[in-house]
């Protein structure tokens, strides 16, 4: 059954629901992430990201526990729960209240993990290295990454085989987005230009 098949049924009530005064204005979930049911064990390390009714960002992990705490202004929210190994789940929540809810993920059938050696090249691709620039994106299945060049340029980058989606970011620099099609283990690289 594939993941989209468990999507209503992906986040329920566990505990008592505690309305949200109107001085407050927010509501809080309490997120338990499990594995394979919400009977599995619980996960750590899951990003979970989106927005509140609002359209404001969210971004955290799920600590040790496999949990995770999440504000924001009452409404529907938009939520994506990503962990390398495990089909991303994609899905929409009426968070009206401060309450605890649970999700879980499935393993996926991929086990593959490829690494990408980014070189990250100052106006073409035979311009100077450049350090500390932001690369985050998603790998073949979903799952989130960011990580920054070093020193010397270059940044590791490891994730499940497919396209790829990159947003390279530096300040004086123009933002760079793109696809790539990792298919294995490889070196590659890019080059930002300068804000005009």
């Amino acid at each position: 059954m594939s993941v989209w098949n468990y999507l209503a049924v992906m986040l329920i009530l566990t505990g008592m629901a505690l309305p949200v005064s109107s001085q407050e204005q927010q509501a809080s979930l309490t997120i338990y992430v499990h594995e394979g049911s919400l009977d599995g064990t619980l996960l750590s390390d899951v990003l979970v990201s989106g927005l509140d009714a609002a359209g404001n960002e969210f971004s955290e992990a799920t600590d040790s526990n496999g949990v995770a705490v999440i504000q924001g202004i009452p409404g529907t929210w938009q939520f994506a729960f990503q962990k390398a190994g495990y089909d991303p789940l994609f899905l929409n929540y009426d968070a009206t209240q401060t309450e605890e809810v649970a999700a879980y993920l499935i393993k996926n059938e991929t086990k593959e993990i490829i690494t990408l050696d980014i070189y990250v090249h100052d106006g073409d691709l035979f311009g100077d290295l450049l350090p500390d620039v932001v690369i985050k994106g998603q790998d073949g299945n979903g799952n989130a990454f960011v990580e920054a060049t070093d020193a010397n340029g270059m940044a590791v980058v490891q994730g499940e085989p497919g396209t790829w989606q990159f947003a390279f970011q530096k300040d004086g620099y123009d933002v760079l987005i793109l696809m790539y099609n990792a298919t294995q283990t490889e070196e590659t690289a890019a080059y930002l230009v300068k804000t005009a």
